[in-house]
């Protein structure tokens, strides 16, 4: 027998018969890192859902498709016309020679919304843009502006003839009306939101009524139409609200009108952020959202949204384009206008909106 045999002989003898090899242990995470995964992992999980959830909610709004849009073409466009009031200037087409500009301001800290209330009392069907108001975000300075334009303005309208600039709208949708108002007024309309009547009047109801000021012309007039108002501060209903915001001829006209307007948007921002609960505002998504037409993506909306609760605005500053003194009612084709000066305008809007003057001082 070989050495080496004999080796292999005495170690197998040295070796005890209840000697096993020795697995290796397996590692095991510690039960504390456990929990933390399983709570993450759960987590994660709701905050899918809830992603997926708000993006359902969110799918209810109607998308604005450019192609959608039944426009009217040049040679079709038409005028709105008024019987003439004693004392106004008549002038012809030619005569309105406007100022050139083509300086059109913007900011990463501002975003523009240009708010549509459309004409509409049979729902579903769409109208005339009733109202347009710039919605204006200031991130920078934590404020939040809405501008009425008003809708007689006569404006440069590109493509067409002069005209009011609520016909833009007719004649070819947003994309009309906002190239319009950037060109005459040099501000950025970053997007749009359109709503109809009825969502309005929904709003307000289901916020349980909106706080209005009336003087006693206003008062009478929601009283006779059936609504229960006095003289002072009210709480007005979907109806009620929508009466007031619509009347024409209580008080100046457009004027005050706009700034009706004004006043019940900046009151539905207050009731928003005083009576809002999780109830109210599913309602709202639920019942709102199907009547809203935007430009504005999910993530854009959540975005602002975000924006807007960190920024935390006491209330909405209001003001009227043409301002006072930026303007000269005129009869052009029959019609009554009020024809801006655009220099003054321009610099007006551009002071409130991106803080600074014509020649980009801040």
């Amino acid at each position: 027998m070989s050495e080496f045999e004999k080796n292999e002989m005495n170690e197998d003898k040295d070796q005890s018969p209840d000697e096993k090899p020795q697995k290796k242990k397996k590692r095991r995470f510690p039960i504390w890192a456990r929990v933390v995964c399983i709570i993450l992992a759960v987590i994660l999980l709701l905050f899918g859902a809830l992603v997926v959830f708000i993006y359902s909610k969110l799918n209810k709004i109607n998308k604005y498709d450019p192609d959608s849009v039944v426009t009217i073409p040049p040679e079709e466009e038409s005028f709105e016309t008024n019987d003439y009031v004693e004392g106004t200037i008549i002038v012809e087409p030619e005569d309105i020679i406007w100022e050139e500009d083509t300086n059109t301001l913007s900011s990463d800290k501002i975003q523009n919304i240009l708010l549509i209330g459309q004409d509409t009392r049979i729902e579903g069907v769409t109208g005339r843009s009733d109202s347009m108001i710039v919605l204006t975000i200031d991130q920078k300075n934590k404020k939040i502006k809405a501008t009425s334009l008003m809708r007689d303005m006569y404006v440069q309208i590109p493509g067409y003839s002069d005209n009011r600039i609520n016909t833009a709208y007719v004649f070819g949708g947003y994309e009309l009306l906002k190239s319009t108002i950037e060109k005459n007024l040099g501000i950025t309309i970053d997007y749009f939101a359109e709503v109809d009547f009825f969502a309005f009047e929904k709003i307000v109801d289901i916020l349980d009524g909106i706080y209005i000021d009336l003087n006693a012309e206003e008062a009478y007039a929601l009283k006779s139409w059936g609504h229960r108002t006095v003289e002072g501060r009210n709480r007005l209903d979907g109806a009620a609200a929508l009466s007031y915001c619509t009347m024409r001829y209580v008080g100046n006209s457009d004027y005050d009108r706009t700034q009706r307007q004004r006043k019940a948007l900046s009151s539905i921002y207050d009731r928003l952020k005083q009576t809002i609960t999780l109830p109210k505002a599913l309602k709202l998504v639920d019942e709102i959202f199907p009547l809203i037409t935007t430009n504005l993506t999910n993530g854009e909306i959540l975005e602002l949204v975000g924006i807007l609760y960190t920024m935390n605005a006491s209330g909405v500053e209001q003001y009227r384009i043409p301002a006072d003194g930026t303007f000269t009612p005129m009869y052009i084709r029959e019609m009554a206008v009020l024809v801006p000066d655009l220099g003054a305008c321009r610099r007006y809007l551009w002071e409130i909106i991106y803080g600074v003057t014509d020649d980009g001082e801040k």
